[in-house]
């Protein structure tokens, strides 16, 4: 029979080295990780979320940032996000596809301002202060630069947000109307006046009635006592909007829970699918 040292002599070299030479994953504060496989983006788990982590005597789980980016991606999700907008953040608001200088500087104000109420959410949160985007003209970056914030909320506070255009919010109250389903309609209102942070989109392109002010009047109301931030766009500003709700409630509580921001008399959405355009050309011609 052959010694133990007679196999290893038969044994590859560079097959015993392998294990010496293995690389230990360690974590930035000094834990050595004992799960970490491609499996995970970041090579610091097994692809189930969770490192496994060791320092002398001591052994424990923690959350991998995998598992954090993957519960991100899952609020923006659950907060009903389009897809296309999953992954907009506003430093990639890009200001240089206005052509138009005054445009460019509204651009730049708006940018700025969605950056600084980033950095001071907590802040708005106990103001309960919101942001109003309006401009006239559609394709203007209102949509894109409103998800931006909401994205980065999410991401930085992992607060609990909820995407909806003004027109689908409707919809979705009258929908328990005819409903087969006991869909109890006071809950549904309700999830959009108690929601953390809601970001209600093209205020005033849905068809304005007394019943449809009345429900962004409630809405609003109950926000704007209760200091939960609303982030709104529109084709409107403020005074205009007094003019499609008659009543004069739906402004009014506009001007008091949101800081106005006006953006761009441009579109850039055609010069956005465009340079989409292009880019598929490349693949298709080059």
């Amino acid at each position: 029979m052959k010694t133990m040292e007679e196999i290893l002599q038969e044994v590859p070299q560079k097959h015993i080295l392998s294990n010496h030479n293995k690389k230990v994953m360690t974590t930035e504060d000094g834990w050595e990780i004992l799960n970490a496989t491609s499996k995970c983006p970041y090579s610091l788990c097994d692809g189930n979320g969770s490192m496994h982590i060791v320092k002398e005597k001591a052994e424990l789980l923690r959350e991998c940032k995998c598992n954090f980016e993957r519960r991100q991606k899952n609020k923006i999700k659950s907060a009903k996000v389009p897809q296309e907008y999953f992954d907009v953040t506003v430093g990639s608001y890009n200001i240089e596809l206005y052509t138009q200088q005054s445009n460019t500087d509204k651009a730049m104000i708006a940018k700025r301002v969605a950056v600084k109420y980033v950095e001071n959410f907590e802040n708005m949160l106990q103001r309960g202060k919101g942001l109003f985007l309006y401009s006239e003209t559609k394709g203007s970056g209102k949509t894109r630069l409103a998800i931006s914030i909401l994205n980065a909320l999410i991401r930085k506070y992992q607060v609990n947000a909820l995407y909806i255009s003004s027109v689908n919010l409707l919809n979705e109250i009258k929908q328990t109307f005819q409903s087969v389903e006991s869909i109890d309609t006071s809950r549904i209102i309700q999830t959009f006046k108690e929601v953390p942070l809601l970001v209600i989109d093209d205020l005033g392109v849905e068809k304005v009635s007394d019943w449809s002010e009345e429900m962004f009047t409630q809405i609003l109301d109950e926000r704007m006592s209760n200091y939960r931030p609303t982030i709104i766009t529109s084709n409107f500003s403020i005074s205009q909007l007094s003019k499609k709700y008659k009543m004069g409630r739906v402004n009014n509580r506009i001007e008091k829970m949101a800081f106005p921001i006006a953006m761009p008399e441009e579109s850039v959405r055609s010069k956005l699918a465009k340079k989409e355009n292009d880019e598929i050309a490349k693949l298709f011609f080059e």
